[in-house]
């Protein structure tokens, strides 16, 4: 695809919103349309605001390219890195003069296809191609394979007030713990100025703006029985670390206290907190005197504080709150700063019902890259420049908003009145006066994790809503961002009350008079997956049927996994208890199909294969498809898209399920 045919494509496929006339019924949003590649994404804007990098797909080439524009010549040919052997994953600059990115690239490890996936710095030319901090000398074959399948380096801290040095972390996969360097972004070169323990890592956020010295610590301590997160900050005039246990907290206990970074001065820090409160708000902590204000500085009574925009000033070495976000049904942006407070509510104004975010932001130069997305628009890159709006493009020009569906955010009572969020997105046309239709559960993964209202990423929501599907994303108990009583509802529950969260949203749609309780289905990936499987054998299943994507179908073999960390049992594996689908398969009493890469390390391939052999064994009515090389998360490649989305349809068109 061309860059102007991008370009113009962003620009009709948003101006025109709001003349849009809905359709009674849509056609079906063609799986490759969803499938593709994007035809823009991964866009940044550097410091200075001179250049745009981002990874465009071109006609011709297998894998989007990074290309790089100047801002004050988009019609200018641009700088394309083109590649033939691995795909980019993300792109953004290091520095004004330079670009960080992100490959991956299949191999063959030990015998299995595997993936590589290594990061990279390069100058503005595509020239000058790097890998920083590359492991020299001999490695053992252990070392080698470990190092081959995941990034070992990344940025630690890319705020310090000098653009010629970041602070890169490296993980030594020998030892296990991680060196924090200062990078050169002119020269390559680097120092280390850091080594965590086995016990213990620095606080990204805790880093002096000026100097890059590392100022915040996070230790784990097993204190009379139990495990406890500590924070040690370093006392900048005897460089000695000072304990505050204002901000440790037993992981038991599941706090969430974190540092998000300094409040105007080196003594001054922002914390986030939902100690003594059902949301995380921001507080103010004094360093020297070990206080944290008991009155927040930021919070909202029905949701948390998901993040404060801390912005520089002038003259000034730490920076101070510019704004906030909102874990609002969609992350809801509010700023304090006067200058893009009133940017912010011109270009909302502008674009009315959308989402819009401004990234890259640059007071000096009046710049900041604008994306502008919702449920039923794909994001849009737009360059603001001092007033001016000049469109980049839009990630996949060719998707209409007409033919996806619209989201609401809504609540409904649990069997035992338990409130739980939920995001409805009906079908395009919908009238509830032309009867029931057909419905289908997607609990997101996690399970400790949420979801927001907004563009589907995974293409899931379009795919089904365009074929006229109405789906249901219960915020089941377990969820986290909603608030620590529902986080906590879901200790102990997997398979049980988490999963009546799930039957109870088909119920309040059947009951709203939209869902056709004869055309139910529960899909989900991941824990979601896990969902489906144990709606499969749980007894009385409302659903016709149940789809797996990478789905856990043993509580034992993940209890165990994430119990072999002492940490991580302490913290979250000792709350996966409850219904063991594997041990309950003689219960299974509707279809269900489950698929699943062989790449899979994250909820390993193993799950399903075994879960696909016991329900064979037990006569039960079962399908396995298993996508050769695919890994757990997106991105995922075209190809193993298209097969996921093929055979979902499939699935939902046979008489196994009977909802298309």
């Amino acid at each position: 695809m061309k860059i102007k045919s991008i370009l113009l494509a962003a620009t009709t496929s948003i101006v025109t919103i709001g003349t849009l006339s809905t359709p009674a019924f849509s056609a079906p949003i063609p799986i490759e349309s969803i499938a593709k590649h994007s035809a823009l994404t991964s866009v940044n804007m550097s410091p200075d605001g001179k250049h745009i990098v981002g990874l465009v797909a071109v006609d011709g080439q297998k894998w989007p390219v990074i290309s790089i524009w100047k801002t004050d010549d988009l019609k200018a040919k641009p700088v394309w890195i083109p590649t033939k052997k691995m795909r980019y994953l993300f792109v953004d600059f290091l520095g004004d003069d330079k670009i960080i990115f992100v490959t991956d690239q299949p191999i063959t490890a030990r015998g299995k296809k595997d993936f590589t996936r290594k990061l990279y710095v390069a100058d503005l030319d595509g020239r000058n191609i790097k890998e920083p901090m590359k492991k020299t000398g001999t490695l053992n074959d252990a070392v080698r394979h470990v190092e081959s399948r995941g990034i070992t380096t990344g940025i630690f801290n890319d705020s310090l007030k000098s653009k010629e040095f970041i602070l890169l972390r490296k993980v030594d996969v020998g030892t296990g713990s991680t060196h924090i360097f200062k990078y050169n972004t002119k020269t390559g070169g680097t120092k280390r100025i850091g080594k965590t323990g086995e016990d213990w890592d620095f606080i990204s956020a805790m880093v002096h703006p000026k100097t890059g010295e590392l100022l915040g610590k996070t230790t784990l301590d097993h204190v009379n029985g139990d495990y406890w997160s500590k924070i040690h900050l370093r006392d900048t005039q005897t460089s000695d670390w000072v304990y505050h246990p204002e901000l440790s907290y037993r992981l038991k206990d599941r706090k969430s206290i974190d540092i998000i970074g300094f409040d105007g001065s080196a003594d001054k820090i922002l914390v986030s907190s939902n100690a003594n409160r059902d949301y995380a708000a921001v507080y103010s902590y004094t360093i020297s005197s070990k206080t944290l204000n008991p009155t927040p500085v930021f919070s909202s009574p029905k949701f948390e504080i998901l993040d404060v925009i801390l912005m520089g000033t002038k003259g000034e070495d730490f920076s101070k709150p510019g704004g906030i976000v909102i874990g609002g049904p969609k992350p809801i942006v509010k700023f304090t700063d006067t200058y893009w407070k009133g940017v912010q509510a011109t270009l909302e104004k502008k674009f009315s019902g959308m989402d819009v975010d401004l990234s890259n932001r640059s007071k000096k130069h009046k710049r900041a890259l604008v994306t502008v997305s919702s449920d039923r628009h794909p994001p849009s890159y737009f360059i603001y420049n001092n007033g001016a709006l000049t469109p980049l493009g839009s990630s996949r020009p060719w998707m209409k908003p007409e033919d996806s569906g619209k989201s609401r955010w809504v609540n409904f009572a649990a069997r035992d009145g338990l409130n739980i969020p939920a995001i409805l997105t009906l079908p395009p046309g919908y009238k509830r006066s032309k009867g029931r239709i057909s419905t289908i559960v997607m609990p997101h993964g996690g399970p400790w994790s949420r979801d927001y209202q907004g563009w589907d990423q995974s293409g899931w929501v379009q795919f089904l809503t365009s074929r006229n599907i109405a789906v249901i994303q219960p915020q089941y108990r377990g969820s986290t961002g909603l608030g620590m009583k529902l986080w906590k509802a879901g200790d102990e529950e997997w398979g049980q009350k988490m999963s009546d969260d799930n039957d109870d949203a088909a119920a309040f749609l059947v009951k709203q008079g939209i869902a056709d309780p004869d055309k139910l289905a529960i899909f989900g990936y991941s824990y979601g997956g896990f969902a489906a499987i144990a709606a499969s054998v749980r007894p009385n299943s409302p659903y016709q049927c149940a789809i797996s994507g990478a789905g856990v179908s043993s509580l034992e073999r993940i209890g165990n996994l994430w119990g072999g960390n002492r940490i991580s049992y302490e913290y979250q594996a000792w709350t996966v208890k409850g219904m063991d689908p594997i041990k309950n398969v003689d219960k299974a009493n509707i279809p269900i199909m489950l698929y699943h890469g062989d790449g899979d390390r994250q909820a390993d391939t193993v799950h399903s294969r075994i879960f696909y052999k016991a329900m064979k064994s037990a006569g039960k009515d079962v399908k396995y498809v298993e996508i050769k090389t695919m890994w757990h998360t997106l991105p995922w490649y075209p190809e193993w898209h298209t097969q996921s989305l093929t055979e979902i349809e499939n699935y939902l068109k046979s008489d196994k399920c009977g909802l298309l």
